[in-house]
């Protein structure tokens, strides 16, 4: 009888609240600083829509961002407003752990999707694995940017899609070994949540449409994959679906863009907006965006993939080539060399684009993580072969004598993998861009305890520390806080003579903080009673320091 190489699959709702738990552990242990919009773009409004007062960055001011995923955060602060928890860290923690249940979703839809694509339970383990292990998710998943959401439902909107190409397995190839289809020796067993056909349109479409008015970039991805489905309907001679196609696009994708304006409109701006068509225009054909950097048009693969793969980046190219050398004839081969070509059409658009960011090309990730987990497997079935052979050859012998176990190489490969991402991981959520969050942390908890912060100036780059969602103090008055602001070139201003109040300030400290002073004298009689800097700025401008003493302040 022949041997059955067994290997483990969890229920999804036990998986699924596994992955929860996971990413809710992952939600308190990150206590650095990454990007402002952290907090500036989704907590920060949020707080000001429901406790009334928090700043609105110029983007608001312009109507460039729907408020949509600052909502998701206002209704969880008026939660914990009413049930009167509003006040200590759960405040501080909660809108993390909501992101966490978002962030557990992209990594169980990671392990559907890749089992989707390769039809194989032991590469959706190992994809599941690599994307909990992954430095940048624990890194970045569980933050309250827009990047983040907006990564996790493009991975559940594309494990509903619809690509037409891709054929079932139904032949031969499919289900049993082959030179071409080395995995598919372990498709014994299908896991609970392959059982079922996973393209659905209408589910996958109205993600998408969330998503791209979580983030109007979005829509990159999605022009792709529409267009490569309505072409492969067009090649098929299938008008039906084509048809059916537009019809439910326009349907979904309309009702989404007239629902979100509505909402804008009505709920925060007070006006009629159109939110993306804002964000494009100023963006991207006014070019505001460069004002905040622009990076050479190879700095996402020199830069962006190296740091967002990190170690991975060899298994995700190895298991690219693999997939890409498989015959268009083989299991789910097209829909693999569609995922491929998806990303290398957002690599090429977003190279483009001059203003560019790690986060990004976050959505990237997750469609990727099944091709690392291919290799890793190839990796496992080659440290199990006993013989000198190549892989396809041993394959046999292998099924024979079933599972092994895991050799010298493959030990090396998973030790490798844990410590270079667990040493990433805890420099990037516990060390690095600590210091910021820290000490409005500082100063919420003097101000809650001994009322000695009468007024708080930041004298930094603009948006470099949270605030009033991290400074929120519950039946008080909102403590008095500025810094020095960074607005972008707007309207008919000339950006090449323009300068913004973060350079007033770089070039002469002393005298803007003497005009601030008289100014603050004038108006509330006394100057600010705490100042946030960093030490390199007394460095660089040792006059400055001298002023501060001048005026009476020390360091704490």
């Amino acid at each position: 009888m022949k041997p059955v190489l067994r290997v483990h699959q969890w229920p999804d709702s036990s998986l699924f609240a596994g992955l929860v738990a996971f990413r809710a552990i992952n939600a308190l242990l990150v206590r650095t600083y990454f990007s402002p919009d952290e907090y500036w773009q989704a907590l920060e409004v949020a707080h000001r829509t429901v406790f009334g007062y928090g700043y609105l960055t110029w983007e608001w001011h312009v109507a460039l961002r729907s408020i949509l995923h600052p909502a998701l955060f206002a209704g969880l602060y008026r939660l914990l407003s009413v049930l009167g928890l509003d006040d200590g860290r759960l405040f501080i923690y909660a809108p993390r752990l909501l992101q966490s249940v978002f962030a557990a979703a992209a990594d169980l839809y990671a392990y559907r999707f890749a089992y989707r694509l390769y039809e194989n339970q032991v590469i959706a383990n190992w994809t599941l694995l690599l994307s909990v292990l992954s430095w940048w998710n624990f890194f970045c998943s569980t933050r309250t940017l827009a990047n983040s959401m907006e990564a996790a439902l493009t991975i559940i909107a594309l494990y509903y899609w619809p690509f037409t190409t891709a054929s079932p397995p139904t032949t031969a190839a499919a289900t049993s070994p082959s030179r071409e289809n080395p995995q598919s020796e372990l498709q014994d067993q299908r896991p609970v949540s392959a059982q079922h056909a996973p393209g659905c349109l209408r589910t996958s479409l109205a993600i998408a449409s969330l998503t791209c008015i979580f983030r109007p970039t979005a829509a990159i991805l999605w022009i792709f994959l529409g267009t490569s489905l309505l072409l492969g309907y067009l090649k098929k001679g299938d008008m039906s679906l084509f048809i059916t196609t537009i019809l439910n696009t326009v349907l979904i994708g309309g009702t989404a863009i007239v629902g979100s304006a509505v909402l804008d409109s009505t709920l925060f701006y007070s006006e009629w907006v159109w939110t993306p068509i804002h964000f494009l225009r100023v963006n991207i054909l006014e070019g505001i965006s460069l004002f905040y950097g622009s990076s050479p048009w190879h700095w996402y693969l020199s830069q962006g993939l190296p740091i967002l793969f990190g170690i991975y980046l060899p298994l995700i190219l190895h298991g690219s080539w693999n997939a890409w050398q498989t015959p268009t004839s083989g299991l789910n081969a097209h829909l693999k060399h569609q995922v491929l070509s998806l990303s290398l059409w957002m690599l090429i658009v977003y190279s483009s684009l001059q203003h560019k960011e790690w986060r990004f090309l976050y959505p990237m990730l997750y469609p990727l993580l099944p091709y690392a987990g291919d290799s890793l497997y190839r990796i496992w079935l080659l440290s199990n072969t006993t013989t000198n052979t190549s892989l396809h050859s041993s394959m046999p012998e292998q099924r024979q004598r079933g599972p092994s176990k895991p050799t010298m190489r493959m030990r090396i490969t998973m030790v490798v993998l844990v410590l270079v991402n667990a040493l990433m991981a805890w420099y990037t959520v516990w060390v690095h861009q600590r210091g910021v969050v820290d000490v409005m942390a500082w100063i919420r908890n003097q101000a809650r305890q001994k009322d000695q912060i009468r007024s708080v100036g930041v004298l930094m780059p603009c948006h470099s520390t949270p605030w009033y969602s991290s400074v929120h103090l519950r039946n008080k008055a909102p403590l008095p806080m500025w810094f020095v602001t960074c607005n972008p070139p707007l309207g008919d201003v000339a950006p090449a003579t323009y300068k913004d109040e973060s350079d007033i300030f770089y070039e002469d400290p002393v005298a803007f903080m003497t005009e601030r002073v008289q100014e603050q004298r004038h108006d509330r009689g006394s100057k600010d009673s705490h100042l946030i800097l960093f030490e390199d700025l007394l460095r660089s401008h040792s006059e400055f320091l001298l002023w501060l003493e001048m005026q009476g302040y020390q360091e704490v």
